[in-house]
């Protein structure tokens, strides 16, 4: 499998370069898109040319899911079987490449997300109540158990992501809930599995998440999913389709434990 890692990256100038120099332990197959940044972030990326890690330089910040979209279409044209997503600013753990990869290929996922609700202990308390409310609402929207809406740490079957490529609208946090719903519509294969929970206090690791703002989003997602649900035949059709796959399936939820995880395995 031909994997690259995608890192989209704001104003990630204090986190950049030590994420790239972990990351290139498992893979020199990355992709920074840089989404806008005003600080030295295309520069750092771009520091690593040699290496072979490539940068997309987007001239306005558009947002994480902007970014994520470019990037998945790069990987497209350059001929990806698979990427993963992480985050720029250190809250994902590059030695959880290798387990999530392994886990994957193994059970022939089309989507992987990372869970750091195994662990809460050191989770901001908006970022938790957000998560909490959010996973329970893609929970009942997709008829599965979400374990994790809102983590970036992700893999992707490209192939898959391709068929609905066209579906995706939306640029902000709000992409990640957005491509969940997708998949499940889909009838894609989603599986999730825990990573190392990694909430830094120093001002150096900044998320620019906004929990309450950002929940909007994914809650005016929610209402505009429902009212196509009821009042499109597409929408129909595909709730129709997706109670059906689910009564079959005989393996839900889909949680992996990852087997090897911290190994420095190269992806290639």
């Amino acid at each position: 499998m031909k994997l690259c890692v995608i890192v989209p990256a704001y104003n990630a100038s204090s986190t950049l370069q030590k994420l790239l120099d972990s990351l290139l332990h498992y893979t020199t197959s990355i992709l920074v898109v840089d989404d806008g940044s005003e600080d030295t972030t295309a520069a750092i990326a771009a520091s690593f040319a040699a290496k072979g890690v490539a940068l997309i330089r987007r001239s306005s910040n558009k947002g994480k899911g902007a970014a994520l979209r470019t990037g998945m279409a790069w990987a497209l044209e350059q001929g990806f079987d698979a990427a993963a997503t992480m985050d720029s600013d250190l809250q994902h753990a590059p030695e959880d490449l290798p387990g999530l990869v392994a886990v994957f290929e193994k059970e022939k996922l089309d989507l992987l997300i990372g869970s750091r609700l195994h662990n809460q202990a050191d989770m901001p308390k908006s970022r938790r109540i957000g998560n909490r409310f959010s996973s329970w609402a893609a929970s009942y929207y997709c008829y599965q158990k979400i374990f994790d809406c809102q983590c970036g740490y992700r893999l992707y079957r490209l192939a898959s992501y391709k068929k609905m490529f066209s579906e995706l609208t939306l640029t902000r946090f709000d992409f990640e809930s957005e491509v969940l719903l997708r998949a499940s519509m889909n009838l894609l294969r989603i599986g999730f599995a825990p990573i190392t929970v990694i909430y830094p206090k120093d001002t150096l690791h900044k998320s620019f998440y906004r929990p309450w703002l950002d929940t909007m989003r994914i809650i005016k997602l929610a209402g505009k999913e429902l009212l196509r649900r009821l009042f499109t035949a597409s929408g129909r059709n595909e709730i129709k389709n997706l109670k059906k796959y689910v009564k079959n399936c005989s393996d839900w939820p889909r949680y992996y434990q990852l087997p090897g995880a911290g190994q420095k395995n190269s992806l290639g």
